[in-house]
């Protein structure tokens, strides 16, 4: 099972995700116990994550962008992806990283290309292009495509550390392609779990920052 570092990006800087509130995210450094600056490339480069997951907060919320600083990062992991607030299909060319598409902001029947995308949840499913009556039947849909994968992306239980298996038990059965799963992991224990239930790739940035996870399995890459 893959495991990506996770940095959610405003201003250049890495806050600390929870919840999806995201006008309130504070600085990383004031809630980690593993890194001291805020700053994000400073961060990867003290963490030294092998795959890499960003969210540049500024472009998904339509305040500016991070294309510079996710350059940078792209230069420092093996793998990077990132969810750039992607609103229409020619934005996804010539990107140094691989792109996640966020059902949030993009309307999914219009992909025209291999990427991932993200499932994203705040207490409902984030549907852009509101042509979808169910979570499922989006899913359905993207099997249709060639897809790197897909992440099932609960925003309202990021940061707390809580993981909702329910949505991913349900995704696994109805996708055909590989699902990784955002949001509330929690420690080692749901590593076991996730990887018993089939997931093929995990975010994860609390429970590192927290301690709960080490920072050897990032580096490493792999559960």
């Amino acid at each position: 099972m893959k495991v990506f570092f996770v940095v959610d990006i405003k201003d250049g800087k890495v806050v600390a995700g929870k919840s999806g509130e995201r006008e309130k995210y504070p600085p990383i450094s004031s809630v980690s116990g593993v890194v001291n600056s805020d700053d994000a490339v400073e961060v990867v480069e003290e963490i030294r994550p092998r795959f890499l997951y960003a969210a540049d907060l500024d472009r998904i919320m339509g305040n500016g962008n991070n294309s510079d600083v996710l350059l940078k990062l792209s230069k420092r992991v093996e793998e990077l992806i990132a969810d750039c607030g992607f609103r229409k299909p020619e934005e996804l060319e010539n990107l140094p990283f691989t792109p996640v598409v966020g059902t949030e902001t993009f309307d999914i029947t219009q992909l025209d290309r291999k990427c991932y995308v993200s499932i994203d949840f705040k207490e409902k499913f984030l549907d852009a292009s509101g042509k979808f009556d169910s979570w499922e039947e989006a899913v359905e849909f993207l099997n249709s495509l060639s897809l790197e994968g897909i992440i099932v992306l609960p925003i309202h239980a990021v940061g707390t550390m809580k993981t909702d298996f329910s949505i991913l038990e349900q995704a696994l059965e109805i996708s055909e392609h590989p699902i990784l799963l955002g949001g509330g992991i929690s420690g080692i224990e749901d590593l076991e779990r996730l990887k018993e239930m089939g997931c093929s790739g995990v975010l994860i940035a609390t429970a590192i920052h927290k301690g709960r996870i080490p920072v050897s399995l990032v580096r490493k890459g792999g559960f």
